[in-house]
């Protein structure tokens, strides 16, 4: 219980140091509107903003069997609700709006709400491991329910305070040696968590969907930190076909065991290396909200994701350019037609703010500087005026046969002539 108390009482001090600002806002609607149902839960509130939805309540007698679940191999409530309680006036303070609850209610549901993530997210990984029986766990026997609980856990406006829920997990685990970081498998899709994530208290995640996205983007911030070299003006690249046409080429890259491995993409010697992304139902509502919480961050932050999605944007003007990369295998399209992916990524292209110091500015330039050589431009103008179809390229094809038979007899004639002088 000592080690529990030191815990806490260094969650309590960077709590109240570094929540002198909100964390979670309403969307607002410039944002909001390419797609409104992204940023709603659709079957469990975690926080306030959502709470007390009629579509929602289904799950608030989940909620409350997973916290006695949990009570019956820990502390009775009260030691979570001490525990929480000198934390519930920087929690509000966690919410731009004022929060229409008082002070009981709220801890009371920060409490319920906490619990949940933790115990939900420690039988997920006994469930997925095989260590607990589905019977024990109805949430389980629907997978329905589990991707929508997951993709719940992920939307900006569903969170509550990172320290309340670390210090819930602090205080219910037992035998348990790993941080709370280490269950969030089902989230992140990561296995190897970096390990200096929170070293740094000023930009230690503020909530479980920073915490996801810190995990996704740490190790490519911090290589392209080193690496980048930062250049005056901002660029941008033509579409997936038209640098095609330019003698670019794309290959799926060869996924790796880093987190942040997703965004690494590179240009070298004419080839174009972009990591395979799954565009499934959740992809759109998980990027969304990850650029919220990008927005919304204090300071000039870079916006990795955003500028990933900037990137893609870019690159599919049309469902022919999704074609190109599906072929290629950098697109895995789990929703059907390319249209699908390409109305995707053209709402999640919609009213995204970049960073300053774009991600990619270094990709950027070196594709339009290939694309700007002359021989590049000319057989790009070659490909897309006058062999954009099958038909041209065939007619292009017996016209040379046709010469090179024209001429193979003229000189066959000439030679006859002379042979016969």
């Amino acid at each position: 219980m000592s080690d529990f108390n030191v815990n806490i009482h260094q969650l309590r001090n960077d709590f109240s140091n570094t929540h002198s600002n909100p964390s979670i806002y309403r969307v607002n609607d410039s944002i909001r509107s390419t797609n409104e149902k992204a940023y709603d839960p659709m079957i469990i509130s975690i926080g306030p903003l959502h709470r007390g939805k009629s579509h929602l309540k289904a799950m608030e007698k989940h909620k409350r069997r997973y916290r006695e679940q949990l009570l019956e191999n820990s502390g009775p409530l009260d030691v979570y609700k001490d525990a929480i309680r000198s934390m519930v006036k920087e929690a509000r303070d966690f919410y731009a709006q004022e929060i229409a609850l008082d002070d009981n209610e709220f801890l009371d549901m920060l409490v319920l709400d906490g619990l949940f993530i933790v115990e939900f997210l420690r039988e997920y990984k006994l469930v997925d491991g095989g260590g607990v029986m589905r019977d024990r766990n109805p949430i389980f026997d629907s997978e329905y329910i589990v991707s929508h609980i997951l993709r719940d856990l992920m939307l900006f406006e569903n969170q509550i305070p990172m320290s309340v829920v670390e210090a819930l997990f602090c205080l219910s685990k037992k035998d348990e040696k790993k941080e709370f970081k280490d269950l969030i498998w089902p989230l992140s899709r990561c296995h190897d968590m970096p390990h200096a994530l929170t070293a740094d208290d000023a930009t230690r995640p503020k909530h479980l969907l920073g915490l996801v996205h810190s995990v996704k983007c740490f190790s490519f911030a911090q290589r392209r930190h080193s690496n980048h070299v930062k250049r005056c003006e901002k660029e941008n690249i033509n579409s997936a076909m038209d640098l095609t046409e330019s003698g670019i080429v794309f290959r799926k890259k060869a996924a790796g065991k880093d987190c942040s491995d997703w965004l690494d993409i590179t240009f070298e010697k004419r080839t174009l290396y972009i990591p395979e992304l799954r565009i499934s139902d959740e992809t759109e509502s998980l990027f969304r909200n990850m650029i919220a919480h990008e927005y919304y961050r204090s300071g000039s932050s870079p916006r990795y994701v955003s500028d990933y999605v900037f990137f893609l944007h870019c690159l599919m003007s049309s469902t022919k350019d999704v074609e190109v990369l599906r072929r290629c295998g950098v697109i895995s399209n789990w929703l059907g037609g390319d249209a699908r992916v390409y109305e995707v990524v053209d709402r999640l292209g919609t009213n995204v703010f970049n960073s300053r110091d774009f991600s990619y500015e270094d990709v950027f330039s070196s594709i339009n500087e290939h694309c700007g050589l002359k021989w590049n431009k000319w057989i790009a103008v070659l490909r897309r005026h006058h062999f954009n179809n099958p038909w041209t390229m065939l007619s292009l094809v017996a016209a040379v046969v046709l010469l090179t038979a024209t001429i193979v007899q003229t000189v066959f004639t000439v030679l006859s002539f002379y042979k016969k002088t």
